[in-house]
């Protein structure tokens, strides 16, 4: 399969290719594979966006606190029983 590349843009393939030290073919595959990248960057994880599980930063907050609370109620010595 052949495709026709303008002059200008087989001007800079080879520029690259010479820059990196790189076959013509393993330019083109580079720079089509970068390009592709740029055009549909990975979305970041929830995670990276700080959601955690959760869908908003507001929520995770909330659910760390009643985490906090919980843990504070179950290190509190035992009530005595009353007897009567």
């Amino acid at each position: 399969m052949s495709v026709d590349i303008p002059s200008s843009i087989e001007r800079d393939i080879e520029r690259f290719a010479q820059q990196e030290h790189l076959t013509r073919e393993e330019a083109v595959l580079r720079l089509i594979e970068a390009g592709l990248m740029v055009r549909n960057p990975a979305p970041d994880t929830v995670f990276e966006q700080g959601l955690g599980l959760f869908g908003s930063p507001e929520d995770s907050a909330l659910l760390d606190e009643v985490v906090s609370i919980a843990y504070e109620e179950r290190r509190r010595p035992p009530k005595p029983e009353l007897s009567l």
